[in-house]
Formats: structure tokens, sequence, C-alpha cells
């Protein structure tokens, strides 16, 4: 008896855990994404594609979501060309130039709100431009 307990406790704890990660990943397909009105590929196309699978295989999506919404790290959807405040008050538009730097140094500028420091990437500037032209898709 004191068995079957202990395995209903399990089951009680562990399948809402499992449900909440699978939701946090949620659905990582190309075609699930571009169902999400959130994406667009704004003609930025097999970029934004190459962006995308790396956001998922580097691990971006863990901080970032797997729909660019956000969480521990800043929400990616309509981040392009947004005025982002940053950790000193001041505030700096996110164009192209200021989310590769977010990529490669991303201590450089803090976004007001997020201490957790991102871990700096080790990515080709191929590789950061695609992530640029996903981001920019996201809207």
């Amino acid at each position: 008896m004191k068995r079957g307990r202990s395995a209903l406790r399990v089951l009680a704890l562990g399948v809402p855990l499992l449900l909440g990660l699978a939701t946090a990943c949620g659905n990582d397909s190309p075609a699930a994404e571009r169902s999400d009105p959130a994406y667009s590929d704004g003609g930025a196309g097999a970029a934004a594609d190459r962006g995308h699978e790396l956001s998922r295989t580097r691990g971006c999506a863990a901080c970032h979501g797997a729909d660019g919404q956000g969480g521990v790290g800043q929400a990616w959807t309509g981040l392009a060309g947004s005025t982002v405040t940053l950790d000193d008050g001041s505030t700096v538009i996110a164009d192209e130039a200021y989310l590769t730097e977010s990529i490669v140094d991303p201590t450089a500028k803090v976004v007001d709100g997020f201490a957790v420091a991102m871990p700096k990437p080790t990515l080709s500037d191929a590789e950061v431009a695609d992530l640029v032209a996903y981001i920019s898709s996201l809207t």
C-alpha cells in the first residue's frame, strides 16, 4: 500500500513537471513556428530559418522562448526596431547593430530587469547574422 502511494506522489509531482517542460519548450517544428502569428520571415527567408534552428540547437530558446516570447531572457517578439531600456537607465534602439552586439557580447548593454547574465556564445559571424535575421522576423 505504501509503495502505491509513493508511485502516486511521483506521478502527481512528475507529470505536471514534464508538462511544464514540454510547454516551455513548445513545438519546435518549423511548421508550427510558421503558423504562429508572431513569426513573419519579413523577407529574410533562409537566414531567419537558420537563425530559428540555431536558437533551438544552441540553447537560446531555453531563455528567450521557443517562439521568442521571452522568459528568463528578454522577449524577441517585437524587439527589432523597438526602444530598449538598459540597466543604467539609458535607452537604445534594437537595430541590427544592437542585436549583433548583444549576441556577441551579452554584457555590453544589459536590458533593465534581466539580471541573469547571458552566457557568451561561440558563434560565427554568419550564425550571428542568422540569429539577428530570425529575431528581426518575429513581429
